[in-house]
């Protein structure tokens, strides 16, 4: 006797099938956001993807030539849902240690489409600059 098949039914088994294995893996994996780091001749740029962070779970704090770059992407739950999760959601913290040459005082941090950019100025001194050489032609030495 051919019995009908139920997709409901075989969808929740196969959900929780995965989500018994699932939850636990998920909810343990950090958040480590990718950043990259540049510099100029002018500046010293951090670009670090943060999706789904918000502005005010971002800290940015710059303490004794220590940049350090703090946040958290939080999971938000609703009451009788059914999940799986394929984001990592937590905290995270990551340091960078900056040379002396760079103008810590005139820091800035900009967040966009899910994109923090720290700017960090380079000093006037630390700029690379060209030297003229002068020619001398007035004096030889003599022997």
């Amino acid at each position: 006797m051919l019995s009908a098949w139920d997709a409901v039914s075989t969808l929740d088994r196969m959900f929780d099938d995965v989500m018994g294995s699932a939850i636990g893996t998920a909810m343990n994996r950090s958040f480590e956001p990718t950043i990259d780091v540049r510099a100029n001749e002018n500046e010293i740029l951090f670009v670090c993807d943060v999706p789904g962070v918000k502005k005010d779970d971002l800290d940015v704090s710059l303490e004794n030539h220590v940049l350090r770059i703090k946040g958290a992407r939080r999971f938000e739950s609703r009451e009788n849902e059914q999940v799986m999760l394929g984001r990592a959601y937590g905290t995270f913290e990551r340091a960078f240690t900056l040379p002396d040459s760079v103008d810590d005082e005139h820091l800035a941090a900009d967040l966009a489409d899910g994109v923090l950019t720290v700017r960090i100025p380079k000093l006037a001194k630390a700029k690379p600059r060209k030297i003229q050489i002068g020619v001398s032609g007035t004096k030889q030495l003599k022997e």
